[in-house]
């Protein structure tokens, strides 16, 4: 996450990230952003074989949630199963592709930076 992390430190202001390998092969990697607006990002990255789940979840400074984005398997009429996201407060859900930690973050900085 660091080297990805870095790529934007334009658009950052802090970030830590805390990795957990467990038995089984499993590697589960969290983290926290903080961007020069106020908002946040809390990031859960999931790795086991080939099994990778993910979920980021981008707040204001008011912890109100702008985007999250997961591919928790709840959503089985979106044609982008199991990846969607939910939108503002409500975290009202819609189709969504999956999207990676880069994407996300090119997502954030572009918001950011136009204002």
């Amino acid at each position: 996450m660091s080297l990805t992390v870095s790529d934007f430190s334009s658009v950052i202001v802090e970030y830590t990230t805390t990795t957990e390998d467990s038995p089984g092969q499993k590697r589960v990697e969290r983290g926290r952003i903080t961007f020069i607006d106020g908002s946040r990002l809390v990031t859960y990255e999931s790795r086991k074989g080939s099994r990778f789940k993910y979920g980021y979840q981008w707040m204001n400074p008011a912890d109100e949630t702008i985007f999250r984005w997961d591919n928790t398997p709840h959503f089985p009429e979106f044609a982008t199963f199991p990846h969607h996201r939910h939108v503002g407060a409500d975290e009202v859900a819609e189709p969504h592709a999956f999207v990676s930690l880069i994407d996300v973050l090119t997502i954030i900085a572009q918001r950011i930076t136009s204002g």
